[in-house]
């Protein structure tokens, strides 16, 4: 209920429709998947407020995250009733694929490259899941701190509780 309290007080809705694309997905889908992917264990009391969800959580939160992705994008590949290797062969058969009509081939077609599409979204999450290096047990939780974390493989430095509330505050954050 505090999520979706929470959903409302930021002006989101609850369930939300994100595109899907060959290597890569919107920041506005992992940010709302590190929110409803928050357990007791990383907000450790502290309001949802307190937490930056443009940034990683912890290992454990962004793990939860990455494979909510994978298990959509396998659910979705599912769904289709022939594998994408068939519909490659439908093709193949030119004698056969003529005898569609064009909209039938033009949906074999999209039909094919969809599974494709899903299939190297699939393939790159878990090989950013491999990258970060949350392909094991035991990952850490936030333990309550809203700092977030810099996984391996990321070049982002991690910031400081105080560059934080200067940013807040509007203040210059850059103290060099």
């Amino acid at each position: 209920q505090e999520k979706i309290d929470f959903l409302f007080r930021v002006g989101r809705e609850q369930t939300v429709d994100f595109p899907c694309y060959a290597d890569r997905y919107p920041v506005e889908m992992l940010e709302y998947l590190r929110l409803m992917m928050m357990t007791s264990e990383d907000t450790r009391g502290k309001p949802l407020e307190e937490f930056d969800f443009s940034r990683t959580i912890s290992p454990a939160n962004e793990a939860a995250v990455l494979q909510s992705v994978v298990e959509a994008v396998k659910y979705q590949m599912g769904l289709f009733p022939q594998s994408e290797e068939a519909d490659a062969m439908i093709i193949k058969d030119k004698g056969m694929f003529r005898l569609f009509s064009y909209n039938q081939r033009m949906a074999v077609r999209h039909r094919r490259n969809e599974k494709r599409l899903l299939k190297r979204t699939l393939a790159a999450l878990e090989k950013q899941i491999r990258n970060k290096g949350l392909d094991v047990d035991q990952l850490a939780r936030a333990e309550g701190s809203t700092l977030g974390q810099v996984l391996k493989g990321e070049t982002r430095k991690q910031r400081t509780a105080l560059e934080d509330k200067l940013e807040k505050m509007g203040l210059p954050v850059d103290l060099r």
